[in-house]
């Protein structure tokens, strides 16, 4: 069994601080190198696993007026798209800190048709849900299924299940960047 290090757990405090300030300061494109390749092979995997067209994680930019797209599967062309904190259901979820399912997101009208509009495609079911590290909420992860058009059928849509798997794969990302943070905080090589 492992146990407490008592010499270590003096510290315990101190570098909760300092892992949060850390997090507090990761920009978008830090992020990138945080998750690096296993990251992004386990959002590959629960992309297939709950049928998504697309899955991106959001993080909220410095000045937090800004959710700014950090990772993006399987297009990397929609890494550094931004969208205003005050619009869509990633930014509700982030407001909230609560995850949400929307099938037929397209009729709902919070959410935000920017992206769509832009990349020319209609969002026909979304998950969302936050995104924490250094023990604060940095931004969310969402994940789509798309139609090329609005009077195309619409996709399956997602499940419940669905949006609990996306929960825990926010879990364990929140561990592999925390894990990361602390080996940059204290310039381990592991």
């Amino acid at each position: 069994m492992i146990t407490a290090d008592p010499h270590l757990s003096e510290h315990a405090a101190a570098v909760e601080k300092a892992l949060a300030k850390a997090a507090a300061a990761v920009t978008p494109e830090e992020f990138r190198d945080l998750i690096g390749d296993p990251g992004g092979s386990m959002l590959r995997a629960m992309m297939e696993c709950v049928a998504a067209d697309s899955m991106s994680i959001w993080i909220a930019d410095l000045a937090e007026a800004n959710l700014v797209v950090t990772h993006s599967e399987p297009d990397p062309n929609f890494i550094g798209w931004s969208q205003p904190l005050e619009e869509g259901l990633i930014s509700l979820s982030f407001a909230s800190e609560q995850s949400l399912c929307e099938n037929q997101a397209y009729l709902n009208a919070a959410h935000s048709k920017r992206a769509d509009e832009a990349l020319g495609q209609v969002t026909a079911a979304m998950i969302v849900t936050p995104f924490y590290f250094g023990g604060m909420l940095q931004g969310v992860i969402s994940c789509v299924q798309l139609k090329s058009h609005a009077e195309a059928p619409d996709p399956p849509g997602f499940s419940a299940r669905s949006m609990n798997r996306i929960r825990r794969l926010s879990t364990v990302l929140e561990r592999l960047v925390n894990y990361r943070l602390l080996i940059h905080l204290f310039g381990l090589e592991l």
